[in-house]
């Protein structure tokens, strides 16, 4: 069934009419100082404990803040959620820091110098901190330092039913895995959409090859770059590069999983578990040491309970939502996304869901690499030329093509603001200014956005302070909890799959 006819169909269903989204996002971002550098303080108190608060967290290093959004069903409430935590973040940060605008880091001199996240002395938060270390021998702590937003999206069981025509998990599970399916498809359009990052300072690369281009004595560049972020030089992994995940059947992507984490790369191998001092510096020596490793655009997702593992639950209990990975920080919105650009996301994301979802072969999966490729280092060219339904064609007559989609879409939606962000859709350029280097770009970006944060007054601030200090009590039980041998507990952790 074309789209016009599938349209059709779902508002006669009354589709459009109780359609109800649920999103949340998950935002990273750098704590610099007041020159631009990453601090190398711990987490601020003031923010809670980085390992039981649920708003805000940290990722790969102390200084690199997360911050989690609940699922929301309308985007101005999550937009207005994640701004209000921005203004309690600028109020709490100590030595007048600031979050990094970018998603590729600021100037790094020393990398060595980067603290990886720490969370507890209990088993799980030992856990996540050796993860970290993993990440930080496999890969450097620099390339961990990337940055970006990732958006969780679902439709609720009553508009999934109306969608697909069943509540059964097993359908809804395919679905999600046809959504995923799609969305790789057209992932290359995201990248020209959402791709924020086709310049970098010099330190980003050290010691790295890369074909970047000189834009001054400090910065490189690729001049029609959309995402150097989902580059080779950005947030990759060349173990993982073999993978044949085509998300055609679950049990099928859950068995490449765990054959990922449980198979011995020699390259890891070599590495060891444990470092010198007989310390674990890795969860694994598989290609990935968990789920949580693989690098792909979107994935399939289940949240639980603390220690509970995701292939576990996605076994178990299928597929309840989708998380979007490939999106760059948006340099020019504080909260790094805009509401239109949410809506956008929810246009492309219900595009994958009703758009046919063959099965997709190896062959397939070649071109959808290229086609990235292609996208990641020369998409703001119109003339760039993809494969898209089945021949080769620009990528301005492809991006036409799925924004008449989106727009149709968005026609038929309650919400007159989803068409007018599909209609104000634009073709995004690159600008480069040799004059101001990358790194004094950001850091003067960062104390503008600083100031303007620090000038406002928060209604949830002190609904934001009473969590982060619930936070540091429920952290002080969990330190007063007894500790598991950490070998007994790796083998068992490592037993689960």
């Amino acid at each position: 069934m074309d789209l016009h006819r599938k349209l059709k169909n779902l508002k006669e269903k009354a589709f459009f009419s109780s359609l109800i989204i649920e999103r949340g996002i998950e935002k990273e971002s750098l704590r610099v100082s007041q020159e631009g550098f990453v601090s190398q303080s711990n987490h601020p108190l003031s923010l809670g404990s980085s390992y039981t608060n649920p708003s805000i967290t940290t990722d790969f290093a102390e200084a690199l803040v997360e911050i989690v959004t609940p699922i929301f069903h309308s985007v101005e409430e999550l937009h207005d959620n994640l701004f209000a935590l921005h203004v309690f973040i600028a109020n709490g940060l100590e030595n007048n820091e600031m979050l990094w605008p970018y998603s590729i880091p600021p100037r790094i001199l020393d990398e060595s110098k980067i603290n990886i996240a720490t969370y507890s002395n209990s088993n799980m938060g030992q856990l996540k901190h050796i993860y970290r270390k993993g990440l930080a021998v496999r890969y450097g702590k620099t390339m961990q330092c990337v940055s970006g937003i990732h958006y969780n999206f679902s439709l609720s069981e009553e508009s999934l039913s109306k969608l697909i025509g069943s509540s059964n998990q097993k359908d809804i599970t395919n679905a999600y895995l046809g959504l995923i399916r799609n969305f790789k498809r057209i992932f290359w359009f995201v990248l020209s959409e959402y791709g924020n990052s086709a310049q970098v300072d010099k330190t980003f690369v050290t010691g790295r090859e890369n074909d970047l281009n000189v834009l001054s004595d400090s910065d490189l560049f690729k001049e029609n770059a959309t995402s150097l972020r989902m580059s080779e030089i950005g947030y990759q992994s060349r173990a993982q590069k073999n993978l044949n995940i085509k998300y055609n059947d679950l049990d099928e992507f859950l068995d490449e999983l765990r054959l990922a984490i449980i198979t011995p790369y020699p390259e890891f191998e070599e590495l060891g578990l444990k470092d010198k001092q007989g310390n674990f510096q890795q969860i694994s020596n598989g290609i990935l040491q968990i789920e949580n490793e693989l690098y792909d655009c979107i994935r399939p997702k289940r949240a639980g309970s603390s220690g509970e593992r995701p292939y576990e639950l996605l076994k178990s209990q299928g597929i309840k939502y989708v998380e979007v990975r490939g999106i760059d920080l948006c340099p020019n919105e504080i909260t790094g996304i805009s509401k239109n650009q949410m809506r956008v996301l929810d246009l492309i994301l219900l595009y994958c869901f009703m758009e046919d979802s063959p099965m997709m072969s190896n062959e397939e999966k070649l071109i959808i690499t290229a086609n990235d490729n292609e996208v990641i280092k020369n998409g703001r060219n119109p003339d760039t030329e993809i494969f898209y339904k089945n021949s080769q064609t620009s990528i301005s007559s492809a991006r036409t093509d799925i924004v008449n989609c989106l727009i149709s879409i968005a026609s038929n939606m309650e919400d007159v603001n989803y068409l007018k962000a599909a209609k104000g859709m634009k073709n995004k350029k690159n600008t480069f200014d040799k004059n101001i280097s990358f790194h004094d770009a950001g850091t003067l970006k960062a104390k503008q956005n600083l100031n303007y944060l620090k000038s406002l007054n928060s209604e949830n601030n002190e609904a934001y302070e009473d969590e982060a200090k619930k936070s540091i009590m429920k952290f002080n039980e969990i330190q007063k909890e007894s500790i598991q041998d950490m070998d007994d507990f790796m083998n068992s952790y490592n037993s689960k799959l």
